[in-house]
């Protein structure tokens, strides 16, 4: 990097190494300093911390304008953070309405015209991304620029030191049979959908299902088998369904529909339930589900307790048809 920077900020920079020293490398601690840091170095008016999940690229950790984003979920192909882990590269956004790179949908939601993404790499592994975003044209300067790569050399050792974070994070969201998220990432995913939808007025649906005759299956043709028809159903589930599907345990599943009433996210759960049916590796399995529709105000608890009641209710049905 040839720009050069001011004492200020190189001092910063050290100031910063030493912080997350003294933070004995709690991976909680180290992402809350280094995004405080890029946010007050930069002027930004939000500065993230993403991990790589699968395809995905996942807010960890937020500090300003992105506060309560935290689990929001991009995909790593259409994302300028995705393609700055995969290019190994510092990307600078100076306009997302005419920068072909980004995913505009994304942005909108968090309200970001103008970002700087670092990629956090270590012995030539992907971990992650550092991003500063705001909601003005062309907000980032060379000297941002540069103090972030310099910034991301220092957190990304120490991230990579952390008893390798990524595997950490993923291992304690992700459900080990299917590869689906978890109970906690649904948790964490629905925090910042039902905060958008009670800030801006958008539509949000939270469907819930589990499968009917599969206690047979396990019954008769044992448990490595259900754990197939699991991943059969987990399958179809994130073919049909862009916004998230995430198992809840048992065979108890959940799927988060963004911008979706409750008529069209109906049809979904009517297409999914013929797709499970028609799917051998199912086994004969079918679906009850359940949808809660966001209401203004919500609460997540109350919008779980909908969803719940409401498959509760479509169990009772069938066992008395």
């Amino acid at each position: 990097m040839s720009t050069h920077l001011p004492a200020d900020r190189l001092l910063a920079i050290i100031e910063t190494q030493s912080r997350l020293a003294a933070s004995a490398l709690d991976l909680e601690s180290v992402m809350a300093v280094v995004t405080d840091r890029a946010l007050s170095l930069t002027g930004a008016a939000a500065a993230v911390v993403e991990l790589v999940e699968g395809g995905e690229m996942v807010y960890r950790v937020c500090a300003g304008a992105a506060t309560g984003h935290t689990g929001l979920r991009l995909r790593a192909s259409t994302s300028l953070s995705g393609r700055s882990v995969r290019e190994g590269a510092t990307l600078h956004c100076r306009d997302a309405r005419t920068d072909p790179r980004v995913d505009l949908n994304a942005c909108r939601r968090v309200q970001a015209v103008s970002m700087v993404c670092v990629p956090l790499r270590h012995d030539g592994r992907p971990i992650g991304v550092l991003k500063v975003y705001d909601p003005r044209v062309d907000a980032f300067g060379a000297e941002d620029v540069a103090t972030l790569d310099l910034l991301s050399g220092v957190i990304a050792a120490h991230m990579a030191h952390a008893a390798d974070f990524a595997e950490q994070f993923q291992a304690g969201r992700r459900d080990p049979v299917t590869d689906l998220p978890n109970r906690r990432a649904l948790d964490e995913r629905v925090a910042v959908e039902v905060a958008r939808a009670n800030r801006h007025g958008a539509r949000l649906t939270l469907g819930v299902l589990d499968l009917d005759r599969f206690k047979q299956v396990n019954d008769s043709l044992g448990h490595p088998t259900g754990d197939a028809v699991l991943r059969a159903v987990a399958a179809n589930l994130s073919h049909r369904v862009e916004d998230g599907a995430y198992r809840l345990g048992g065979d108890e599943f959940a799927l988060v529909l963004v911008e979706a009433g409750r008529e069209g996210a109906a049809g979904v759960m009517d297409r999914i339930g013929r797709a499970v049916a028609g799917d051998q590796r199912c086994r004969g399995v079918g679906i009850s589900w359940g949808l809660s529709a966001h209401r203004p105000g919500d609460e997540v608890a109350a919008l779980l307790a909908r969803a719940d009641a409401a498959l509760y209710a479509a169990k009772h049905r069938l066992a008395t048809d």
